[in-house]
C-alpha cells in the first residue's frame, strides 16, 4: 500500500484501522497536511501516537473508533485501509475478522468513505482479499459513485495450517465459500492460492 498510494501535498488523510500507524507516518512523511488514523483499540492510538514521535511527525491525531466514524463530520482528501476482512461466522479475532462473508466492515467504510471523501480529488486506496465476496464488494463501490481500478494483484497461497491456527474449520469454511462463488480460490499443482487486489477508488458523483 505505501508503494502504490498517491499523497498530495497539503492532504487532509486519514488511516482506517491504523494498527501501529505505519500507514499514517508514511503519508505524512510523503506531504500530507495532516492525518488522522483511527482504530476500536485503544493500543493500536497509543502506539500510532508513539510511533509518530519517533519517527518525529507532529501533525498525526489518533482517534479511537470504528471505521470513519470518529471523522464523519469532516472531509478528507485521502483514505488508506487494510481492513479485517477475514469470513467467518463467530468473530474469533477482531483485528481480522470481517463477517460471515467477510465484508462487513469493508462495506461500512465504504458508505462512509462516499460522504466523507472530497468530491474533488476524494480518493482511496483500499485492500480487498479475494476471500471476502469480491462481487458484493465491487457492487458497493459502484453503487456508492466509485470509480475503481486495480492498482495490484498479489498472490496468496491458502495455508490451510495457518487458517486452522486462527480458528478451527476456517479452511473448509472459506472453500465452501469459494464452491459458492462467494470467495475466489484458485488450485494449481495440488495448491490453493487467492488474490488480494488493491483498489484506488475515486468519487464521481454526489
Amino acid at each position: 500500500m505505501a508503494d502504490i498510494m498517491e499523497v498530495r501535498p497539503n492532504d487532509v488523510a486519514i488511516d482506517v484501522g491504523c494498527g501501529t500507524g505505519y500507514l499514517g507516518i508514511m503519508a505524512s512523511l510523503l506531504g500530507a497536511g495532516h492525518v488522522f488514523c483511527t482504530d476500536p483499540e485503544p493500543n493500536a492510538v497509543r502506539w500510532t501516537l508513539h510511533n509518530a514521535r519517533l519517527n518525529g511527525i507532529t501533525n498525526i491525531t489518533a482517534l479511537q473508533g470504528g471505521a470513519l466514524d470518529p471523522v464523519e463530520h469532516l472531509q478528507m482528501d485521502l483514505i488508506l485501509t487494510l481492513p479485517p476482512q477475514m469470513p467467518y461466522p463467530l468473530d474469533f479475532n477482531p483485528w481480522r475478522h470481517g463477517g460471515t462473508d467477510g465484508t462487513d466492515v469493508i462495506l461500512r467504510i465504504i458508505a462512509q468513505a462516499s460522504r466523507v471523501l472530497k468530491k474533488e480529488g476524494g480518493r482511496m486506496y483500499l485492500l480487498h482479499a479475494a476471500l471476502a465476496h469480491p462481487e458484493k464488494v465491487r457492487n458497493a463501490l459502484s453503487e456508492h459513485r466509485f470509480s475503481w481500478e486495480i492498482v495490484r494483484t498479489v498472490e496468496r497461497k491458502f495455508e490451510r495450517a495457518e487458517l486452522e491456527d486462527l480458528t478451527p474449520g476456517l479452511s473448509d469454511y472459506l472453500l465452501e465459500l469459494g464452491r459458492k462463488g462467494l470467495a475466489e480460490i484458485a488450485s494449481r499443482d495440488g495448491q490453493e492460492y487467492y488474490p488480494i487486489w488493491f483498489y484506488r477508488a475515486v468519487r464521481t458523483g454526489t
